[in-house]
């Protein structure tokens, strides 16, 4: 069985979770809190802001061309198309100052763990910490189909586009590559990496959903 395959079917029961969440079946209803979507956004735009830095180390570590092309296209991307993406659905959600945003405890916390991961760990954990967010937002699409919610149905629709399901590929072909003739120690520390952030995944649902704050007021 190749990695990405046993990754995944490890990480089924807490998948299986993130698609029977709350936040996602309302969504697919169409009666999610606008609230809760804007919060979400807004967490976002702070994930994405990270995961451009883990692109960025993770590019001057990539063991293979292929790889290291692929995670400037990500880089560029994410820097240019996800980050108007996201400025367009705070901009329909009645205005984000994405400035003055601060990180929820869990994306806090899962962002962090990417961090850690890209700069300190090897290629292949690096790909695998990051592979749970791409490839489950592709299932959740694929899950969900659509909502009677205007702005709810163009967000999914972003993740069951042949663009994003070529990326998804590729990313996962990546992780494969990655992998191949890795000692036994290194395996299993891509499997944690994988499983930690696919448990992230779902916290980060929770967090959106319950609009997360500190336990104690940081400022």
């Amino acid at each position: 069985m190749v990695i990405s395959k046993l990754f995944r079917q490890r990480a089924d029961h807490i998948w299986k979770s993130i698609l029977e969440h709350p936040f996602l079946e309302e969504l697919r209803r169409g009666t999610l809190s606008k609230e809760s979507f804007k919060f979400f956004i807004a967490q976002d735009y702070l994930f994405l802001q990270c995961m451009i830095r883990c692109l960025g180390i993770m590019e001057s570590k990539a063991t293979d061309k292929d790889s290291k092309r692929l995670l400037s296209d990500m880089r560029r991307s994410s820097e240019s198309v996800e980050m108007e993406g996201l400025n367009r659905l705070g901009e329909r959600l009645g205005g984000i100052d994405f400035r003055r945003v601060e990180y929820a405890p869990t994306c806090y916390a899962y962002t962090r763990h990417l961090l850690y991961t890209a700069s300190s760990g090897s290629f292949v954990e690096s790909v695998s910490a990051i592979t749970p967010c791409y490839w489950s937002y592709m299932e959740i699409g694929e899950a969900l189909k659509g909502s009677p919610d205007p702005l709810y149905d163009d967000w999914i629709k972003t993740y069951i586009s042949r663009e994003y399901q070529d990326l998804v590929s590729k990313i996962i072909e990546a992780l494969d590559r990655a992998a191949r003739g890795q000692p036994e120690e290194a395996i299993g520390a891509s499997m944690k990496a994988f499983l930690i952030s696919s448990e992230y995944e779902y916290m980060f649902w929770e967090m959106a959903y319950r609009r997360e704050k500190w336990v104690h007021p940081l400022d």
